[in-house]
């Protein structure tokens, strides 16, 4: 530690001390809060987190150390996000220490303590330690989520990973083969990520394995665990698991085959599984339209709500399914562990399509979130839209919704803050007088930005890349022709199978709508504006 240098050494953070004192303070055993100063919640990680990253190393790998759980857990979290793109720009050189230090810490695949060995296999990123701790994992838990990473950083052309993985999935027997096939199946699925479909009918009948169950609550219950592993929460979290796409195909296969099982429990969970990849992928929308249509009217209030929340999210390409959902606008069920009820996401669906048959009444009910005393939710989860977010494209039929509007803003006129009541800003959204974004000062380097824009989501993105780009082709599409190099920006984010948006909930497939209209209209030499967005960074406590 004392040969860090100097300049390192004066940096300060959130902490009363510098955090050359923080870690000796560590490496002396004692429990601070030094851990929450290399970590900020706004922007990651601190500047000092490169040069901390060997020093952290060395302090896990003490198994005797009485504070190594809480050094492991937040060394784990640092590195989570340093994978994202906006860490180097945060912390300049944590990259590089990563690449230097990551070996050391695969010794921790073997320590003694499960928990340990965990938090270790998130840290990995090379196949070699994981093909030889396999064969030697005790945990029957920990063995099937290792055969799982494995898949997810192997080489596809691996030999060794692929003949692990196979000889699981073909040499399972007995009583657990059921756990083990899917497991493993699991594993060649992220392996073989770029074919999605290869393992799909194979997934669909492993989990429709009438002792799947039962094997799944064995094996995969984690020891001291309150709660016993269930097969359609297992499903549901492997689909968060895998790559976007290989999570779509093996969840829309194992849907239609849970339908015609009558297994309406994993049907449920094959729609969980794929809520977060449609949200993050725009070609996956066309995938499930048909299916989500079809499971509208099933006979389960869990299916229904969520092919309803489904076809709200594809927005005008449900209209096929209108009647449909105009059927369901009575349905008061849902699925218990969301946010209202199946006539909540087919009155929203039924507004993304412009249905006229649901305007009248339409603001009293998106808006009826407002009147309860508090509902709970995951951000991320299918849920009731923010009246504004739901009402904002809907200026096409303002001529019905005006009045409806108008009432919701008088009804906030006894805030503090009457002018920013949602329905006051709806109304001059729709008049084309809100405040939008003001222009970059250097738009034609900012338009550029958009070639920045990753092919993958990444943890703790840059917010304001979109922002500041799409405002910025706005801009210049009105002082003339947009620039080759802007084109070229302009036509890579285009081509993105992904969400312009850092948003990941049903707020992201909103904006990306909007920003995709801008950047095509820019592209076909129209003057446009920037159109006002969804709240970012804002919640409607009114």
């Amino acid at each position: 530690m004392t040969t860090v240098d100097e300049a390192w050494r004066r940096l300060t953070v959130a902490a009363d001390g510098p955090v050359l004192e923080q870690l000796r303070r560590a490496a002396r055993g004692e429990e601070t809060t030094w851990w929450l100063s290399l970590y900020h919640w706004d922007k990651g990680m601190d500047p000092a987190a490169p040069a901390a990253l060997p020093f952290l190393i060395a302090l896990v790998r003490e198994p005797d150390r009485p504070n190594r759980e809480r050094v492991l857990s937040t060394l784990a979290q640092l590195v989570a996000v340093g994978r994202s793109e906006a860490a180097e720009r945060v912390a300049p050189g944590w990259a590089a220490a990563w690449r230097e230090h990551h070996t050391a810490l695969e010794p921790l695949l073997a320590d003694p303590d499960p928990e340990v060995r965990l938090t270790a296999l998130g840290l990995t990123e090379r196949a070699r330690p994981l093909l030889a701790r396999i064969p030697v994992e005790t945990e029957p838990w920990l063995w099937a989520l290792q055969l799982a990473y494995l898949g997810a950083v192997a080489d596809r052309a691996d030999p060794a990973a692929r003949a692990l993985l196979t000889g699981a999935l073909h040499g399972a027997g007995g009583p657990d083969a059921p756990a083990h096939r899917l497991a493993a199946l699991q594993g060649l699925a992220a392996l073989d990520a770029a074919e999605p479909e290869r393992w799909a009918d194979r997934w669909a009948a492993a989990v429709l394995d009438p002792a799947a169950p039962a094997a799944v609550d064995r094996l995969w219950t984690r020891p001291d665990d309150d709660y016993r592993a269930e097969l359609g929460l297992e499903v549901a979290s492997i689909g968060r698991s895998l790559p976007p796409r290989a999570a779509t195909h093996l969840s829309l296969r194992l849907a239609r085959a849970a339908r015609d099982a009558d297994r309406p429990e994993l049907c449920a969970a094959a729609l969980e599984a794929a809520w977060h990849p449609l949200l993050d992928l725009p070609s996956t929308g066309p995938l499930w339209l048909t299916t989500a249509g079809e499971l509208i009217d099933h006979p389960d209030p869990r299916v229904r709500h969520r092919a309803a929340a489904v076809l709200a999210v594809l927005g005008r390409a449900a209209a096929p399914y209108a009647d449909a959902l105009h059927a369901r606008l009575a349905d008061t069920d849902g699925d218990e562990f969301l946010d209202g009820s199946t006539a909540d996401q087919a009155r929203w669906a039924l507004a993304r399509i412009g249905d006229p048959r649901v305007l009248p009444g339409l603001v009293r009910r998106l808006t009826a979130v407002e009147r309860e005393n508090g509902r709970g939710y995951v951000t991320g989860d299918p849920r009731r839209p923010e009246p504004y977010d739901a009402l904002l494209p809907l200026h096409g039929h303002a001529a019905v919704l005006r009045p409806q509007v108008a009432e919701w803003a008088r009804e906030g006129e006894s805030h503090a803050w009457p002018w920013n009541h949602p329905g006051a800003r709806l109304l001059a959204a729709w008049d084309g007088t809100a405040d939008g974004p003001k222009p970059p000062a250097d738009p034609e380097a900012a338009a550029r930005g958009l070639l920045r824009v990753p092919p993958a989501w990444r943890y703790k993105e840059d917010r304001n890349l979109y922002l500041d780009a799409v405002a910025a082709v706005a801009e210049l599409s009105r002082r003339g022709p947009l620039s080759p190099g802007v084109r070229a920006a302009v036509e890579h984010a285009l081509s993105l199978d992904r969400r312009l948006s850092p948003l990941h909930d049903y707020r992201a497939v909103l904006d990306d709508e909007r920003l995709r209209e801008v950047l095509r209209s820019a592209l076909d030499g129209e003057a446009v504006v920037m159109p006002p967005l969804s709240h970012w960074d804002e919640i409607d406590f009114e």
